[in-house]
């Protein structure tokens, strides 16, 4: 039996893939993940039952705890440029049965907000060929499993995860091509949002600022901080980056400060210009120029949606395929996921086992079911981490080409936000959280302790 508690040398961890990818690619990789589905969805539902126009502060709020965590990863991934993210500093530092759970967290993050981006893009899908071209999908394939409501399989979920797979399948250096491209567009929709919405502004809808209190910046912070998910993908493609001690920390920062920009500025502008009771909808963003009879900018939004959320599930596919490759690359899921695909150079089987699996959790599951679950799975990696670099900051031979400010304030103050933020989830999702560590525990006990590993 192998010790549960052994830690991996990831001086001595060799790529095996080929380096394609510059700064430009990583910082876009970074903001094709992280500005997506929670802005132009989750924003909204928050908005209207959680924290109302204070949904800026909760935002704020996030921003802190994913800013100190972003450096906490610009720092292990500057000392440790491997595949794996958390799950690979975890396993250096805390050893390997912690590592375990940091990557099945990881695989929950990755994969099931690949599934919950893909039901956002489907309600734009929709919208926009409803108001645009009078075309309708036809009820029971418009939405997550619900017979009552008479809706059995989001259709539109279920095949574009298809298609951001087999893309992937295909190769890390033309997915990147696509993103870069999708994330420019990205950035012009969410422009044309703050402009056109700009004149639009009633300061009555921002009267009653808090109307759910502090509780519910709170509750809302806990919410979309999945608006924040996907900063850390860039992590995951370290072998796969040029001089990635220099790029994957520059991508991190500057991926995350360009989105928290764009968050408070579309957020204050959303809630300013319709009253935030009414923006508990799938394609709030649209809906909210619509409703202030800006058709012409509502379509664009709506199309551009569409487009760009692409890059959410498209980064957040890579990050799953590849924490699912460090996994069985380390023994501890069948050895045959871990294969390189020799024309493609990608972990093929994964992609296309993974492919399968999230399309039809995107055609089943409801979107705030699936995001408040990868919120609570993400900050435990999170947590794990902030303690990962107090235990490898303790060893003199980790050479780091950056190093987190302030150390000895910043580490403490995260632990205390993140398990604040965490605290702020639904009961519910503390459930579905224990279950799913307990599956966690029952595949990791097999792997390690009853399949023989090389």
């Amino acid at each position: 039996m192998r010790d549960i508690f052994r830690k991996k040398d990831l001086t001595k961890q060799n790529g095996e893939f080929h380096r394609s990818l510059g700064l430009l690619d990583v910082t876009f990789i970074g903001v094709g993940a992280v500005i997506g589905a929670g802005i132009f969805v989750i924003t909204g539902q928050a908005a209207a039952t959680m924290a109302g126009p204070a949904i800026v502060l909760s935002f704020l709020l996030g921003a802190v705890m994913v800013g100190i965590t972003a450096l906490i990863y610009a720092e292990l991934s500057s000392a440790y440029p491997v595949t794996g993210s958390a799950y690979s500093f975890t396993f250096a530092s805390l050893g390997e049965i912690f590592a375990w759970f940091v990557g099945w967290n990881l695989l929950l993050e990755y994969g099931v907000s690949t599934a919950a981006v893909a039901t956002g893009w489907s309600g734009y899908l929709r919208r926009f060929l409803e108001e645009s071209i009078g075309v309708s999908i036809p009820k029971a394939l418009s939405g997550a499993y619900d017979p009552v409501a008479g809706t059995y399989i989001d259709i539109s979920a279920f095949g574009i995860i298809l298609v951001i797979f087999f893309l992937l399948a295909i190769g890390i250096k033309e997915s990147a091509r696509v993103n870069t491209t999708i994330v420019f567009i990205k950035l012009a929709v969410l422009i044309t949002f703050v402009v056109y919405g700009l004149p639009h502004i009633n300061f009555d809808n921002l009267s009653n600022f808090m109307p759910f209190g502090w509780s519910g910046v709170w509750h809302g912070a806990s919410l979309i901080i999945f608006a924040y998910l996907g900063f850390d993908a860039i992590s995951t493609v370290a072998e796969e980056t040029k001089n990635p001690t220099k790029n994957i920390p520059m991508g991190l920062i500057l991926s995350l400060a360009l989105s928290v920009v764009f968050f408070i500025l579309v957020s204050f502008t959303l809630t300013a210009i319709v009253p935030y009771q009414e923006l508990n909808v799938p394609d709030a963003l649209a809906f909210a120029l619509y409703k202030v009879n800006e058709p012409f900018a509502a379509n664009i939004i709506a199309l551009g949606a569409v487009i760009t959320i692409t890059t959410v599930m498209l980064v957040m596919g890579i990050g799953f395929t590849r924490i699912l490759f460090a996994l069985s690359r380390d023994g501890l899921l069948p050895k045959q996921l871990s294969t390189i695909h020799p024309k493609y150079n990608t972990p093929f089987k994964t992609t296309l086992l993974s492919g399968a699996l999230l399309s039809v959790m995107a055609g089943l599951v409801p979107l705030k079911v699936l995001a408040e679950l990868v919120n609570i799975g993400t900050l435990f990696a999170y947590l794990m981490v902030t303690i990962a670099i107090i235990v490898l900051r303790s060893k003199s031979d980790i050479q780091a080409s950056f190093r987190v400010p302030a150390f000895k304030i910043f580490i403490p103050l995260n632990i205390l936000l993140i398990i604040f933020i965490i605290a702020g989830l639904p009961f519910e999702t503390w459930v579905r959280f224990i279950g799913w560590s307990f599956i966690g525990f029952i595949v990791y006990w097999y792997y390690a302790k009853v399949s023989k590993r090389a």
